[in-house]
């Protein structure tokens, strides 16, 4: 029954999204080009009709053919009914944000009301009564946030009903693991109307799904995790496996609210500022960003789905790791430019200015960053030391001392400047000031454990790792920017131009470091000329000294050099620097100069 659900959901998607597309069209409900969206020609805006006909109608040839009407989910149907309607309405009518924000709390009081709300608080409150108040809380702010989450991803062609796709899909596989069938139909019917609309809707879109489809698709999902009963008590289960199912979203949300506010911006204006379209900033085509996060998010799902099975001691850190690496990812594609809107917008300088004040100079979001991982580094060497089976001895022991793990590493970070440097342009420089650092946080906190807790007991070895594991993790976090913008570069980088470096002084590894940390120049710096025959075969940042300066003409023919960049050194030599713009004009090669000095201002 559980096929035929999926089956006949996307059938009948097939079938109904073309008509509801020309439906939409007569009527003239269409979204129209503008400078903050990113479609370039009027298109249908109605998709989510289709999805919700065809999930509804799926649901109730099951019902008819299998007579398992008792296994109805009513309240979660209701919600997702409701807020279709609301969505509806706003891509007819327009409502306004405040509005819209009431429909969802209108939607997720019916949800609630019948019984769907988060149990992470009731085996960490005693009194279940009481325990209640903060679940439903937590619910409507879960089901308030999703389901804006999956709105405001709803901003390139097929990316939302991708998403919505695999954490549907992820979700039916929980169901079916724990015997849950009328939620599992749910989820199917969700997951086969959706991927009958992918087909009109991945690029290039025939017909967007509108508020009406992202907003059903947001609230269903949020509900379905929600019920969602997991096989595992802890806290990663509980709270992890729902927060990695809709990580993407989540982060999406995250990053564009947080560089609106920079630009004192209201986050609830449109925009082409997301996550999606920072990866075509980065280099990558429509479709390769779409599927590149298609591919995130499926990461995230099978991650949610492993942590259940993997023992606790391991989910501890997998989630941890797997959350970092996304964050540094977002936040460099939050300092990509791309295009913002010039539309009319609120500004709020205040908060523009209290976030610009702690995020940048008092590097609140580095310090947050390293707070995890000083704790991924910290519980790592516990999990080595006891062979990867760690015990509730263990945790204990670990537990115990990451206070003075996090106090000490913070102390050492600040004294030996680990946040005075920017990630872009690390170097040697930085990474032995991170050694530093490191060894002597290891030291500190060390001392401090064996001096607290003499009779515990902690070993030298989990201090050794610990040291490895936060340089680590330190080196591999600083110098992402570094590793990410040299892939920016091979992305965007079209028509290479093949330079020589004449001189391979001080100068040269200056203008050849400014060549790599400027990829979209687009220079492909081949080696290094220089009449020093000590440089004669080395590298400098891993290109070749060729040869000595006599030499030009010959690597000019053979080399298929584009051009050539002269140092002061060569150029200050009249008849040196005069040769070498000869012997370039001759084979039609450009030449430009390094220049280096500082210029007074009168």
């Amino acid at each position: 029954m559980v096929l035929l659900t999926f089956g006949v959901a996307l059938g009948l998607s097939l079938l109904l999204v073309p008509i509801v597309r020309r439906v939409s069209m007569r009527l003239g409900y269409v979204a129209k080009p503008r400078e903050d969206r990113w479609h370039r020609q009027p298109t249908p805006i109605l998709g989510g009709v289709g999805i919700f006909t065809a999930f509804l109608l799926s649901l109730l040839v099951t019902l008819l053919l299998s007579g398992a009407w008792n296994q109805v989910r009513w309240g979660v149907l209701a919600g997702s009914g409701l807020i279709f309607l609301f969505g509806l309405y706003d891509d007819v009518k327009h409502i306004s944000p405040p509005a819209k924000l009431a429909g969802q709390i209108l939607a997720a009081a019916v949800v609630v009301s019948q019984g769907y709300t988060s149990n992470f608080f009731t085996p960490r409150i005693p009194n279940h009564i009481i325990a209640q108040i903060p679940n439903i809380v937590l619910t409507f702010i879960w089901l308030v946030g999703i389901t804006n989450a999956i709105n405001l991803l709803d901003n390139m062609d097929g990316l939302a009903g991708g998403i919505a796709l695999i954490t549907s899909g992820i979700l039916s596989i929980f169901f079916w693991k724990t015997g849950n069938p009328g939620l599992l139909a749910i989820s199917m019917a969700l997951a086969g109307s959706v991927l009958g609309f992918l087909f009109f809707n991945f690029p290039p879109a025939s017909i967007f799904m509108g508020d009406s489809g992202s907003q059903f698709l947001g609230f269903t999902l949020a509900v379905l995790a929600i019920a969602r009963q997991p096989q595992a008590s802890n806290v990663i289960a509980v709270l992890g496996v729902p927060t990695l199912l809709f990580l993407l979203p989540i982060l999406d949300t995250m990053l564009v609210m947080f560089t609106r506010l920079l630009r004192g911006q209201s986050p609830t204006q449109g925009g082409r500022d997301h996550t999606s379209h920072r990866l075509i900033a980065f280099g990558l085509s429509e479709r390769q960003a779409v599927l590149f996060l298609y591919a995130v998010a499926l990461i995230a799902g099978v991650m949610a789905a492993y942590l259940e099975a993997v023992e606790y001691w391991f989910s501890l850190v997998l989630m941890p790791i797997l959350v970092i690496i996304l964050a540094l990812l977002t936040a460099y594609l939050g300092g990509l430019k791309v295009m913002t809107t010039s539309l009319p917008q609120k500004s709020n300088r205040a908060i523009t200015r209290i976030m610009l004040e702690l995020t940048f100079k008092r590097r609140l979001l580095e310090v947050a960053l390293d707070f995890f991982l000083i704790g991924v580094a910290y519980y790592l060497s516990f999990l080595t030391y006891f062979g990867f089976s760690m015990d509730a001895g263990g945790l204990e022991l670990f537990l115990r001392s990451f206070p003075i793990a996090l106090a000490g590493t913070y102390v050492s970070f600040f004294a030996f400047g680990v946040y005075r440097g920017v990630w872009r342009y690390i170097g040697v420089g930085d990474l032995l000031r991170f050694l530093e650092a490191v060894l002597g946080c290891a030291v500190l906190v060390a001392g401090a454990v064996f001096l607290l807790y003499p009779s515990q007991p902690y070993s030298l070895k989990i201090f050794i790792f610990y040291a490895v594991f936060l340089f680590l993790g330190l080196a591999a976090s600083r110098s992402s920017f570094r590793i990410l913008d040299l892939l920016s570069g091979r992305q965007t980088r079209q028509a290479e131009q093949r330079v020589l470096i004449c001189g391979a002084g001080d100068a040269g590894e200056m203008a050849l470091r400014w060549i790599l940390m400027n990829p979209q120049m687009n220079y492909r710096p081949v080696g290094f000329l220089d009449d020093d025959p000590f440089l004669a075969g080395r590298q400098i940042h891993g290109v070749e000294v060729l040869g000595r300066l006599e030499t030009l003409e010959t690597f000019l023919e053979n080399r298929q050099i584009d051009g050539v960049i002269l140092t002061p050194s060569v150029l200050n030599e009249d008849e040196l620097g005069e040769r070498v713009v000869n012997a370039c004009r001759q084979r039609g090669c450009w030449v430009r100069s390094l220049r280096l000095e500082f210029e007074l201002v009168e």
